[in-house]
């Protein structure tokens, strides 16, 4: 029917990411991802800018004390069950979906159990009391997520992200809301516990309202053993990216205590923001499209070094930034108290842009039947962190953990897991680094214009300073880029009209 919402419906329709074919899906799913992302992030950082007046640094680092824990006990647990469903070729795999669940929900119980018995050993090693309760209560989350609609795992696998975006979305504003409402009350960490669990339980139950399945409590001995065979190596993965992403929390607060934890945190969670949600779009989108494309080299090939060249161009710029804008951004939004997170801060945005370029292997070699190769980089790099962190910290405090895990990574993971792709696709050392290269020089030329603007501005003008700096690097930026293009036609021009073909 005709009306004046007609063309928002035709335009919302094209973005339905159900119809069309792998290229024009998956463009319309990353659009989508980058849509749920991007609102996600920033009512997250919104969140945190309020909390980091409301709160003390030590409560961020308590509720990180038993988010290590927690994350042992997942990382350790996780079957990759999700993951080994995606990957299977065949669209319908409605008859795992209750041994799913009841693994899954077995699993969060298991985690509940343990956490409560283990509590006092995790208090004991932070050597900080208030850990135990606090440890006990979050542990509940893992169960809140174990308890939802399995068949959930058809929005990835479908690449149907336009119904993620309310999953996902549904279960932030909850935290956001209670979190905030909370920490004006109560003033103290629980703010924070309550905030989490709310935002899983909403989830939990909005997944049941956007899918009519329902799962049956069932364990087939088969099909269990069948996902066992794939999801070993997530779950062998999964411990190591635990020692690797978390390793580095627990030496700081085990050293350092709850107060540069919460520095250390809160410099890793907005210094990665921007690069997280490149890399999380390019995990979520690209592992069903690559499946897809097993069969097809050349396909491969050429899919992978467009998404490279999106990624960099994307997040190069955004490391660049957030290493000039650092300060001022602490000084004019969170205040003085977090200006120890700054150095952490400036490191990890150039870990951020790290991440992002290996962000797009994982996804391609575990949709290939190789997630083996995923996981051993990952123990090599682990290694390396368990090697140089302690010193690190002990030298140089949070910037210390922050450079120690740049160092270990960029030194061994990264290298082996692109030279592992570039040999699967057939690709070359040369276009790789060619398609990484030019926005690496571009955002430095940025970089330079912003450095310059920011020693125009006094520092005690910090929120002037900061949106001065980020205007200059987005039309610097941009200026440059369209002078690279039209000189060395860099196929920016033919990527940008691909997706709107796909799109429009």
């Amino acid at each position: 029917m005709a009306g004046p919402l007609a063309p928002l419906r035709r335009l919302v329709a094209r973005l339905v990411p159900s119809s069309g074919g792998i290229g024009e899906r998956t463009v319309k799913g990353g659009i989508w991802m980058t849509s749920i992302n991007v609102s996600d992030r920033v009512l997250q950082l919104g969140m945190y800018v309020v909390l980091a007046r409301l709160l003390a640094p030590a409560d961020f680092g308590l509720l990180g004390f038993a988010m290590l824990g927690l994350a042992a006990m997942t990382q350790v647990s996780n079957l990759g069950l999700d993951t080994a469903l995606i990957q299977r070729k065949e669209d319908d795999v409605d008859a795992y979906l209750g041994t799913v669940w009841t693994m899954k929900a077995m699993r969060g119980l298991l985690i509940v159990a343990v956490a409560y018995v283990t509590a006092p050993y995790l208090a004991q090693f932070f050597n900080e009391p208030r850990t135990v309760d606090i440890f006990r209560v979050i542990a509940l989350s893992p169960l809140l997520v174990g308890l939802r609609n399995p068949a959930m795992m058809y929005l990835h696998k479908e690449m149907e992200f336009h119904r993620e975006f309310v999953y996902r979305l549904s279960g932030t504003l909850m935290q956001v809301v209670v979190a905030i409402g909370l920490a004006l009350v109560l003033e103290n960490v629980w703010a924070l516990v309550f905030g989490r669990l709310l935002g899983d339980a909403t989830r939990t139950a909005v997944s049941y309202f956007l899918d009519s399945r329902r799962p049956v409590f069932e364990f087939d001995i088969p099909m269990a053993r069948e996902m066992f065979g794939y999801g070993r190596w997530i779950t062998g993965y999964g411990i190591f990216a635990f020692l690797f992403t978390q390793g580095d929390d627990a030496v700081v607060g085990w050293a350092l205590g709850a107060a540069a934890l919460g520095f250390y945190q809160l410099a890793y969670r907005f210094a990665r923001a921007p690069s997280t949600e490149v890399t999380g779009v390019i995990s979520t989108v690209m592992l069903p499209a690559y499946s897809k494309l097993q069969e097809d080299a050349a396909a491969l090939r050429r899919t992978y070094f467009n998404v490279l060249k999106l990624t960099s161009l994307v997040s190069a710029p955004m490391a660049v930034g957030i290493f000039l804008v650092s300060e001022s951004f602490v000084l004019a939004f969170l205040g003085e108290q977090w200006l120890p997170a700054v150095g952490a801060m400036q490191v990890l945005a150039i870990w951020g842009f790290v991440l992002s370029v290996g962000a797009t292997s994982g996804p391609l070699l575990k949709a290939i039947g190789r997630p083996d190769y995923v996981t051993k980089v990952m123990v090599m790099k682990t290694i390396a962190l368990a090697v140089i962190i302690l010193p690190a910290v002990e030298r140089f405090g949070v910037t210390g953990a922050a450079a120690a895990v740049l160092l270990s990574a960029l030194f061994t993971s990264e290298i082996t897991i692109n030279y592992l792709v570039l040999r699967e696709i057939d690709g070359s050392v040369r276009r790789f680094v060619m398609t990484i290269g030019m926005p690496l020089v571009v955002s430095g030329i940025m970089g330079a214009a912003v450095f310059a603007v920011q020693n125009v501005v006094p520092p005690e003008m910090a929120l002037v300073q900061f949106v001065a700096a980020i205007l200059t690097g987005v039309v610097s930026y941009g200026l440059v880029i369209l002078f690279v293009e039209n000189t060395f036609d860099y196929g920016i021009r033919r990527l940008v009209t691909q997706v709107a073909s796909n799109v429009l």
